[in-house]
């Protein structure tokens, strides 16, 4: 789940903190400022061009469902020793800015297309692989998911 494959495809995890986590997806992608931190999972896969899914962990409105795609086109440094508002005590290494973004129609349920999805193994303990606020995910993946969010 956590090891080094370079991969063209991501998921960006929005969880709970001091705000819901679609509220806090909303927010960054209403400045197009996404946080990535400094030990956050798949931290070397997160590069100009990749293609990512968004994911709404936590338990409010839209929890367990991946909402829309982008590309990110760009990385912004961060001010020094910078905090997130929302994830307490978690230090801003730099920002990703997208482009390409697309909201979907309707948010797609995990539990509703699990089995389609290789790039989780345990099935059950799928929680697991959305921990870090970044998870690869592979090529055939990551398709089913877009083409659901057509139909």
């Amino acid at each position: 789940m956590r090891d080094y494959i370079d991969t063209d495809y991501l998921i960006l995890v929005s969880s709970d903190g001091k705000k819901t986590g679609i509220e806090i997806f909303r927010d960054r992608i209403k400045e197009n400022k996404w946080p990535i931190y400094d030990k956050t999972p798949q931290l070397l896969n997160v590069k100009v061009g990749k293609n990512v899914i968004f994911y709404i962990a936590g338990s409010g409105d839209k929890k367990q469902s991946f909402v829309g795609t982008a590309r990110i086109k760009r990385k912004i440094n961060s001010e020094n020793d910078v905090l997130d508002p929302n994830q307490e005590f978690r230090k801003v290494l730099f920002y990703v800015e997208f482009e390409n973004f697309k909201f979907f129609n309707k948010s797609i349920q995990i539990k509703d297309h699990i089995e389609k999805l290789d790039f989780i193994k345990n099935k059950e303990k799928y929680g697991l692989y959305f921990q870090g606020g970044v998870c690869k995910i592979d090529e055939i993946s990551h398709n089913y998911i877009v083409n659901c969010s057509n139909r």
